[in-house]
């Protein structure tokens, strides 16, 4: 269950808990892993500072990987340099259990997209190159999600983030294409312009064509 399935009058009816700031630091130690998101997610919208330490013991004692995302995430909402640096070695674990690649991915995304942060590219890139298990299919979807969201790239960088979205461009799975092509409309430019052009005339798969030929349409100058 994830947090957003809970609400305030859900906490305090089902779970009698008050979403006061003392009700909320108690919730943060609560067995159920949902009350504990919920409550991290609170603070942090709240703007509590005072919270940040209680996140940061609750993060410490967490064991389920989604929860660990969710409780760093709220501290780095805070500011804290701790959830920081917690959400960037999450990106870095190869040692996530089960689906490594994908809850990488996902504290990677929460990382770019609900932080604004920048680090986790070089995690991404690894995740893209590596061999991917048929299990970890929506790690390598997020990953090329993600890609064009990183604006300070070095031109080694740039050059790595063209040719692995043109690997997955060429891909034997149908979704990986169909993501890569967006991926690489987003990257732009003429080179974005000619990778479209060969994958549009290589493309036998009439959903994918369309998708190809609209990125291609829509292609970032």
């Amino acid at each position: 269950v994830c947090s957003s399935d809970l609400d305030e009058r859900t906490l305090q009816e089902k779970y009698h808990i008050a979403s006061t700031e003392e009700g909320l630091i108690g919730a943060l130690q609560h067995q159920e892993s949902v009350v504990r998101s919920f409550a991290a997610t609170k603070l942090a919208n709240d703007g509590d500072k005072a919270a940040i330490r209680p996140i940061l013991d609750a993060l410490a004692a967490e064991t389920i990987p989604g929860v660990k995302i969710i409780l760093a995430t709220a501290a780095a909402r805070l500011d804290s340099p701790e959830g920081f640096s917690a959400l960037k070695s999450m990106c870095e674990d190869r040692s996530w259990s089960p689906g490594s690649p994908t809850m990488r991915m996902v504290a990677a995304q929460t990382m770019v997209i609900v932080v604004g942060r920048q680090e986790c590219l070089s995690d991404i890139l690894e995740v893209l190159r590596s061999a991917l298990a048929p299990d970890d299919f929506s790690a390598p979807v997020t990953a090329l999600n993600l890609l064009p969201r990183f604006k300070q790239v070095s031109p080694s960088q740039l050059d790595e983030m063209r040719d692995l979205a043109a690997v997955y461009l060429k891909s034997g799975q149908p979704a990986y294409r169909m993501v890569a092509s967006q991926c690489v409309r987003d990257l732009g430019g003429p080179w974005a312009i000619s990778q479209l052009r060969a994958a549009l005339d290589a493309e036998r798969e009439e959903a994918i064509r369309n998708v190809i030929a609209n990125s291609l349409f829509s292609v970032r100058q």
